[in-house]
């Protein structure tokens, strides 16, 4: 038989009519490619339990399964059966589970999926997923996803069929393509951990590369669309006063759009000017400190004012919630929808809410403003800023740079306020004498 030892090892073995051949996997004990009589190829670990028993587990299918994924999926397994665990007896259980469910449509798979990651039993190792990802997961997977593939079974959804749904949704935006492949390819994986199929019709897509933006907001612009978020305004565009309210805090604070629409008052101290975005809400699931201007404490005081109960003496709940669940706060769409029919409004072209974050970043590095990059970093959250070892040393520094940060946030509410008024700022630069 042929010794697996490398991707081409995989693609050269060949079917034997009437025959179901075995090729050990070179570097990890009881792990072999087994080849059907009509070439299907498909990955199988052997392994033994503490009590003697003998097992067998699937690892998926070849190609959607390549070599260094099976090779790492056995050793997750290995080590389970190292620590006492057994697999194979675990993925039954859990198939038995997934037929309880009466998974059998893509809608079920999805909706499986999604509960299990709410958990963090989703994948092998896993933490239960950020609230705002499953809302996000949640939103592309019943908006685009399920109304195209929602009645079909599991095993029938072909790659012919996601890769002509991925081109069509890119055409019009390769982001939802993109978020709808990653919903799709995910919820497959963990199919095929489950063994509900043994394919995974999204795995070979193809995507274009996102290509990076660089729309930089102009003062003007700045102007147009801070006075347009205000209560009232542009009326025939049917903006909501929290929606417009949520507007400005983004372009304050610089935060990102799912973080400030998730605001709760109990992230809030408002005596010490600090918003506090739990773990669990950020991108990079750490902890992260905002400190607060006047000016966004503003605001935030006049989104609480629109939801507060009678006889409310602080501030309650969440900051912008939805129109439709009062326990709950408005989606990131709700505000990049409003953005967008904004920016259409006022002839502002190609900009999106995200832009803020450029926007002000850029403006805090400059002349104007003089701020180290560093500083900037640690407002918008992105510790690893440099690469190499600042990344590494960002995993042990805890220190929030919270003096730092404030100086830059007021410096930038400074010069936002001028841009909204008009107002030309004060040159820096002392002419000499002679």
């Amino acid at each position: 038989m042929t010794r697996i030892k490398k991707d081409t090892s995989v693609r050269a073995v060949k079917a034997v009519a009437g025959l179901q051949l075995e090729h050990r996997v070179d570097g990890v004990r009881g792990l072999a490619l087994r080849v059907a009589s009509k070439g299907k190829k498909t990955w199988s670990l052997r392994y033994r339990t503490r009590d003697g028993a003998q097992r067998r587990m699937t690892l998926g299918s070849y190609p959607e399964v390549g070599l260094a994924d099976a090779r790492i999926a056995a050793e997750v397994a290995l080590g389970k059966v190292a620590g006492g665990a057994d697999p194979a007896k675990a993925v039954r259980a859990a198939k038995a589970v997934a037929k309880s469910r009466k998974i059998s449509t893509v809608a079920d798979l999805i909706e499986g999926y999604l509960a299990d990651a709410e958990k963090g039993r989703h994948r092998p190792n896993g933490r239960a997923k950020r609230a705002g990802t499953l809302a996000l997961d949640r939103y592309y997977a019943g908006r685009l996803v399920i109304p195209r593939f929602g009645g079909r079974p599991v095993a029938e959804l072909t790659r012919a069929e996601v890769q002509r749904f991925l081109d069509e949704t890119g055409e019009k935006s390769p982001a939802n393509a993109r978020h709808c492949r990653n919903v799709l390819r995910q919820a497959y994986n963990y199919a095929i951990r489950r063994e509900i199929t043994d394919k995974n019709p999204a795995q070979l897509s193809e995507l274009a590369r996102p290509t990076s933006r660089e729309r930089v907001l102009d003062p003007g612009e700045l102007q147009r669309i801070w006075r347009a978020a205000g209560e009232h305004a542009l009326p025939a565009l049917s903006l909501a006063p929290a929606t417009g309210h949520a507007i400005r805090l983004a372009m304050l604070t610089l935060q990102r759009v799912g973080e400030i629409v998730g605001i709760h008052s109990r992230e809030i101290d408002r005596d010490g000017k600090v918003w506090t975005i739990p773990a669990e809400r950020t991108k990079n699931h750490r902890t992260h400190v905002v400190p607060l201007t006047d000016g966004a404490l503003e605001v935030l005081g006049n989104a609480f004012d629109l939801t507060a109960k009678p006889g409310a003496k602080d501030w309650e709940g969440y900051a912008f919630p939805s129109s439709r669940h009062a326990d709950q706060p408005m989606t990131r769409h709700a505000v990049s929808r409003a953005v967008n029919r904004l920016t259409t409004a006022l002839k502002v072209d190609d900009a999106i809410a995200h832009d803020f974050r450029r926007t002000g970043a850029t403006m805090i590095t400059g002349e104007r403003i003089g701020i180290p990059r560093f500083v900037v970093s640690r407002i918008l959250n992105q510790i690893s800023d440099t690469g190499g070892a600042a990344a590494v040393t960002g995993v042990y520094d805890r220190n929030e740079y919270l003096s730092e940060k404030r100086r830059a946030l007021a410096a930038w509410a400074s010069l936002l306020s001028e841009i909204v008024a008009g107002k030309a700022r004060a040159s820096n630069v002392i002419k000499l004498a002679g």
